[in-house]
């Protein structure tokens, strides 16, 4: 047992840095008087991966250039744009002229910016493809969030490797299709947010130490106990739902702009979430109400959250359903994960012994690899 998790810790912590490192771009299209606006922006730390500047092995990988240095890039990432960015009008390609080159900035970082222009789209086009293959095969994690507004018609979609063409009819934009996006994403944030999930299942792992494979015996004092497994269920259930709550009250106070942090507190605030829950697994001294600190640390990671959504853009068509959906998403995420972790522990960690290693140890790790991001995210 010790063996698997110092193993896990190894794995963990050398992907301790990548956590919420997203690498995203993003795709603005609209129709402006009697041309086509577009706008892409891409992330200025991956512009390396962008043009192919692969650093060799056991080299640094090369540092992202200044704004100043931008400029002198715009001739070969123009190049890149015009090789792998395709706008196709009812089976016709577009033409599209670069019109300049400006620096912006997200959440996440600076972006550099690349615009162009195109013929206008007409009222009677059936349907619009969009090409847009810069992933490489092994791009596993880079996604392009686009906001595409023609003819009345708002539309958003996200580009990855497997979905690097995609085709979007005009006039029949469906509620449906919108919402199941967003639900995707919802489930997508949290099963790449290895950070939420850490905080998530460290706060239920007490719940482990409460499972009895068998109803507890009665005594004088306790005639009719509560058999072991409805306790731990009502355990897991109380935290579940506390974090639920929590993480949405925020979620959607964010999204409507009525609450606000700095990315950087926020990502740093659910690292100490972490470790402060991973802590209060390995002390005995005191006792701790874990819905209560779910619900408190929760509204912290509603934050996080809501970050995510604020780079995929909400739909102004479909404005609360898409926030719904992707909230929804991030429950059937987490759902799924607890589910996935838990049954195995449940059915494979049986003795009194055993179960005080798995909650030690998980701890110990999850506290190890929240600190390694605290003082990153501090640092950044």
């Amino acid at each position: 047992m010790q063996k698997f998790f110092a193993l896990l810790l190894t794995l963990l912590l050398g992907a301790a840095a990548s956590a919420h490192q997203t690498g995203n771009s993003y795709i603005n299209i609209r129709q402006v008087d009697d041309h086509l606006a577009i706008d892409l922006d891409f992330y200025v730390r991956d512009l390396g991966n962008l043009l192919q500047e692969v650093a060799k092995p056991g080299e640094p990988a090369p540092a992202p250039p200044s704004p100043d240095k931008l400029q002198a890039l715009q001739p070969r990432i123009t190049e890149v744009v015009q090789r792998s960015f395709k706008f196709e009008i009812d089976e016709q390609t577009a033409p599209l002229t670069f019109t300049g080159q400006s620096v912006t900035v997200h959440n996440d970082g600076l972006y550099v910016r690349q615009q162009y222009v195109g013929p206008a789209v007409d009222a009677k086009a059936k349907f619009v493809v969009i090409r847009y293959e810069f992933f490489t095969q092994n791009d596993k994690l880079g996604r392009a969030f686009l906001r595409l507004v023609l003819n009345g018609d708002e539309i958003s979609s996200v580009f990855d490797q497997p979905n690097a063409i995609q085709r979007f009819a005009l006039g029949e934009t469906k509620r449906s299709a919108t919402i199941f996006l967003f639900a995707k994403e919802g489930a997508k944030h949290i099963w790449e947010g290895i950070d939420h999930l850490l905080f998530l299942l460290t706060l239920l792992l007490p719940g482990l130490m409460l499972w009895k494979h068998e109803a507890a015996a009665p005594t004088p004092d306790n005639p009719k106990p509560m058999r072991g497994t409805k306790e731990a269920e009502i355990f897991a259930l109380k935290v579940i739902t506390a974090f639920t709550v929590a993480h949405s009250i925020t979620l959607g106070l964010a999204t409507f702009g009525l609450v606000s942090l700095p990315e950087k507190l926020v990502e740093s605030l659910i690292a100490f979430s972490i470790m402060a829950s991973a802590a209060i697994n390995l002390q005995k001294k005191y006792r701790i109400n874990h819905w209560q600190l779910a619900f408190v640390f929760g509204l912290i990671h509603g934050m996080g959250f809501a970050n995510g959504l604020k780079e995929l853009g909400l739909s102004s068509s479909y404005f609360l359903e898409t926030l719904l959906a992707f909230n929804g998403g991030v429950e059937l995420g987490q759902l799924s994960i607890v589910l996935l972790v838990s049954v195995p522990l449940l059915l494979f960690v049986r003795t009194e012994t055993a179960k005080h290693r798995v909650m030690s140890w998980g701890s110990m790790v999850v506290l190890a690899i929240s600190t390694v991001w605290l003082v990153q995210r501090l640092m950044a």
